[in-house]
């Protein structure tokens, strides 16, 4: 609802205000420690103040006494955004609107602020939701001016930092609504549309701010929007595909994504296969049960993720296989060539009508192309489940290919770990195996109990029928 009346005598003392236009500087300091720790409790959610934005293109003066308090998500750092910062709360986020720059220095990203928005108003940039600082008349027609240098002393307060930076959330493009604009996200398994690869992102010479097209391998579309002063406006965009994390906005009903800088680019996997369509992420549990003792195929469009658990650099394992979990169960995913995923890899496998087959008992998903695997971000890592052996027995085909850990255990069988070696933990005892190739071979056998952290494994033949065993992936998972 608009104030006109009202509007006219609020602006009457602020017509001197106005906004100035300069070159962002596109190199920065660290932003300073300024020791200022003050938590406020906000009285509405971010969510409950953007309700009451009534007029859409319109201006709304705050009348009632109204906190809000959320998280530096963007600022202006990298110089893509411009006299802006963007927080967020549980509830969603909005742009601040401000008359001078380099905000960066007060509102780093990952500190939290509050605003008291009373005589502050509320408006939208072509749908894209802004809180501002007032507004001008120029000719009949209003405008919005950012906070000014008094407004942020007497209506903004600068919290503590959080703890650890928010994690974006990982969203599909095509699951993208208007409740995540302006909050933080993450694609997962994204390109840039052929003719945006290898291409700058924004015009460094001419200060133009330039789209480009990301895509998924179901070809659904969205715009990365970066300001020519941005400082990686000259970098170009990656020919991979990866993930991608930046803050959602929108321009009238165009759904866009704005960086915060380069590190938020992660692309380093093969492009999408040709003709691929899109594909239906499944949980692992799933895929499982589709086997039922005799060879067949994954279904049509269908990928998994999950986070690598096997170690590659120990050579305990054939360099064309890996073991993979997510948070329903795991799997092996046998590739048509050597891969080069290492422990702690999120990563997502297209297994569209690839062969699920058990070879010697233990499942895998067999000879995926390499190139249907794509890395989504390193460094994950999964929470081992703690369990006896007797355990692991009793849920052995439920535990196949995860990650468990034993306490108390003992290992017997030969001074070394190479080959075949029993493990006992007072509840029952179960085979471990170690390939004598593996660098963890020649490693001394623990003569005391341990606390063991390995792969539920599988390799049952005709004369050996019992062939349940674990898989160390490193020799950090002995632990004295």
């Amino acid at each position: 609802m608009k104030y006109q009346a009202a509007l006219r005598t609020f602006l009457a003392a602020l017509l001197g205000v106005a906004t100035f236009f300069s070159c962002v500087k596109t190199e920065f300091d660290e932003p300073p420690v300024d020791g200022v720790y003050v938590d406020l409790k906000p009285n509405k959610t971010i969510a409950e103040l953007k309700a009451l934005h009534i007029t859409a293109g319109g201006y709304d003066l705050i009348k009632d006494s109204i906190v809000i308090c959320g998280e530096v998500i963007i600022n202006d750092r990298s110089g893509n955004y411009y006299k802006t910062i963007t927080i967020q709360d549980e509830t969603g986020g909005i742009e601040v609107k401000f008359n001078d720059g380099f905000l960066y220095t007060d509102f780093p990203v990952g500190r939290n602020i509050c605003i008291n928005c009373k005589d502050l108003v509320l408006t939208d940039y072509n749908g894209l939701p802004q809180l501002t600082g007032s507004l001008v008349e120029q000719g009949g027609v209003f405008e919005a001016v950012g906070l000014t240098n008094l407004q942020v002393r007497t209506k903004v307060t600068k919290g503590s930092y959080a703890e650890r930076p928010r994690e974006p959330k990982a969203v599909e493009i095509a699951s993208l609504s208007t409740s995540m604009v302006n909050t933080l996200i993450r694609l997962d398994s994204v390109q840039f549309i052929a003719a945006d690869s290898s291409k700058t992102f924004a015009d460094a010479v001419t200060l133009t701010t330039l789209n480009r097209t990301l895509e998924d391998c179901g070809g659904r579309k969205l715009i990365v929007r970066t300001s020519g002063y941005s400082n990686f406006a000259a970098i170009k965009t990656s020919a991979k595909r990866g993930s991608i994390t930046g803050v959602l906005t929108i321009y009238n009903t165009t759904y866009q994504l704005a960086l915060r800088d380069i590190n938020d680019v992660n692309m380093g996997g093969p492009r999408c296969p040709l003709g691929g369509g899109p594909s239906s992420l499944k949980d692992i549990a799933s895929i499982r049960t589709l086997f039922t003792g005799t060879t067949t195929k994954a279904p049509k469009a269908t990928k998994i993720k999950g986070i690598v658990i096997s170690d590659r650099s120990t050579k305990n394992l054939n360099d064309r296989n890996l073991y993979i979990q997510d948070g329903s169960a795991g799997i092996v995913v046998r590739f048509e060539a050597t891969h080069n995923f290492d422990l702690g890899d999120e990563i997502e496998v297209v297994i569209s009508e690839e062969e699920l087959s058990e070879f010697n008992k233990l499942l895998q998903v067999n000879n995926v192309p390499l190139a249907q695997a794509v890395l989504v971000r390193k460094g994950q890592s999964v929470t081992p489940r703690e369990a006896t052996i007797a355990q692991i027995i009793a849920n052995f085909e439920t535990w196949e290919s995860t990650v468990v850990r034993i306490k108390n255990a003992t290992i017997s069988g030969g001074a070394t770990l190479g080959g075949s070696r029993t493990v006992n933990d007072g509840t029952g005892s179960i085979t471990m195996f170690t390939q004598t190739a593996s660098t963890l071979a020649s490693t001394a056998t623990p003569s005391n109990p341990i606390t063991l952290t390995s792969i539920v494994s599988e390799f049952s033949t005709s004369t050996s029928p019992n062939g349940k065993q674990l898989i160390l992936r490193n020799a950090n998972d002995i632990q004295q």
